[in-house]
């Protein structure tokens, strides 16, 4: 996951590059708008997969966190003790292992990630522009 997520920066930056190359420096060659639509609607393909993967991240993380609040809340509703004891038991492994997608222990993936993907997106693209 973590080399699809810098593969997806690599060909945003890319797909940036070949759209304003045209767009400044050529100022709108008309051989170059099938190339500036193309690499559009790549862009945009990358740019959805890419949020699709953190949402979807950021919701199984949130649903985790949500379901360890429910079961530390019907611990202390049952009378049974052999249960009592799998939830307590099945609760802490939760709480003391949260579950977290970490790319190669760096980094979470979820919106703090996606935060900075679009600052370092942004940045390439202010260097591309001084260019």
């Amino acid at each position: 996951m973590t080399i699809k997520m810098v593969c997806y920066f690599g060909w945003i930056a890319f797909d940036l590059r070949e759209l304003l190359y045209p767009v400044l420096i050529e100022n709108y060659v008309k051989a170059k708008i099938m190339t500036i639509t193309l690499h559009t609607f790549c862009m945009f393909n990358h740019m959805f997969k890419f949020l699709l993967i953190n949402y979807m991240c950021e919701t199984v993380t949130t649903k985790a966190k949500a379901t360890a609040d429910i079961l530390n809340r019907l611990s202390y509703v049952t009378c049974d003790i052999e249960i009592r004891g799998i939830i307590s038991q099945f609760s802490l492994r939760i709480v003391y292992a949260p579950l977290r997608f970490c790319g190669i222990g760096l980094f979470q993936f979820g919106f703090k990630f996606l935060h900075g993907f679009i600052s370092s997106v942004v940045t390439v693209l202010v260097i591309i522009l001084q260019a």
